[in-house]
């Protein structure tokens, strides 16, 4: 399998280890929305998942496990829905271990179809994955898991940390401010699978066909999902946009989730009391644009660097790291261009130019 789907098979299980451990330790009185989130982290994910308990019986999976095994896999044992001997032993191993992996064939017919299956153990229960094995590693590959791995510890022990408190606590005040607490951190997990995801569905061109997007309507839509974050860290946001419309060529989605990042971004860095300045602008044959915000900004020798994966220019942002990455991924996609510079007096713009349709 290629050495970056392995990668995200890691970051998969540490993300739905924390899960487990959240379903199990926080008390039915505070369970709802906690479970919410976690539902939506399973289904986000970019590959089939699925949880066991003690007996190895299937508990919990995603749409993607189902739609792999064709059929409803609930409370069945899983070395019934994958008769491969290696996927027993692999079981027995992580049992005793805590964690294995191991290829297997999803079907033992003439034309066998070769998986990989990562497992690992959690509090009585194991969390699996699974993905078609294809080509081989490349050292950008490994170098890309190392990153992964180094960046989930931080939001995965945080998690543990505020869950053994959780359960230790009586203070229903404080209780519930570790409840948000957990949950932003299960946001930030969610986003990083969500990130991964939308790389993963370019890079295969699973991506929705290119069709002619009003980038106006689309901007006020991104604006005005982004207001409320906004609002609650004392941040305002400001459009100059045109009145009439301008379409570009592209994917709604894709570039939706474009425009998404950059305000998130930009957000991350501002101070309170400062604001975000969206604009547009129309030109001959393109559309060009630029969110602007009022935080430390980005020294020069450092621009260039915050397009790799996992690259902050400060410590004091949250996030994983995969903001402007993604946008540049997404800017690439639609034969655009994408480029920072100061915004005066402090702080920074990020612009866009793209295609008119």
């Amino acid at each position: 399998m290629a050495g970056a789907d392995l990668a995200i098979l890691i970051v998969v299980l540490c993300a739905l280890a924390s899960v487990v451990v959240l379903f199990q330790t926080v008390s039915s009185h505070d369970r709802r929305s906690e479970e919410n989130v976690a539902k939506d982290l399973l289904e986000n994910l970019p590959v089939p998942v699925f949880v066991l308990d003690d007996d190895f019986r299937i508990i919990r999976y995603n749409g993607l496990f189902e739609s792999l095994v064709g059929k409803t896999p609930l409370e069945r044992f899983l070395y019934e829905v994958f008769r491969d001997h290696k996927v027993i032993d692999a079981l027995q191993t992580c049992k005793k271990e805590g964690t294995a992996s191991t290829p297997f064939y999803l079907t033992p017919s003439a034309e066998k179809r070769s998986y990989y299956m990562i497992l690992k153990r959690t509090n009585g229960e194991t969390i699996g994955t699974i993905e078609e094995c294809t080509h081989g590693s490349t050292k950008e590959d490994v170098e890309l898991y190392q990153k992964m791995l180094h960046e989930l510890k931080t939001p995965l022990s945080s998690v543990r940390l505020m869950l053994e408190l959780l359960e230790e606590e009586e203070d229903p005040l404080q209780r519930k401010d570790l409840t948000t607490r957990i949950i932003d951190e299960m946001d930030r997990l969610n986003q990083l699978t969500s990130d991964l995801a939308l790389l993963i569905k370019m890079d295969r061109g699973l991506v929705d066909r290119m069709d002619k997007v009003n980038i106006v309507n689309l901007l006020s839509e991104v604006i005005w999902q982004m207001s409320v974050l906004a609002d609650n860290k004392r941040v305002s946001i400001e459009a100059e946009i045109p009145s009439h419309s301008i379409f570009v060529e592209g994917s709604k989605s894709l570039l939706k989730s474009l425009f998404l990042n950059l305000l998130d971004n930009a957000l991350k860095y501002s101070p309170e009391k400062t604001k975000i300045t969206v604009t547009l602008q129309e030109q001959k044959e393109n559309v060009l644009i630029t969110v602007a915000d009022e935080g430390e900004g980005i020294p020069e020798e450092q621009r260039e660097k915050v397009f790799k994966d996992f690259y902050r220019a400060t410590s004091k942002a949250d996030g994983l790291g995969l903001g402007l990455g993604i946008a540049l991924e997404v800017v690439k996609f639609h034969d655009g261009r994408l480029w920072l510079e100061p915004n005066e007096p402090h702080g920074l713009k990020v612009n866009v130019a793209l295609r008119k349709a």
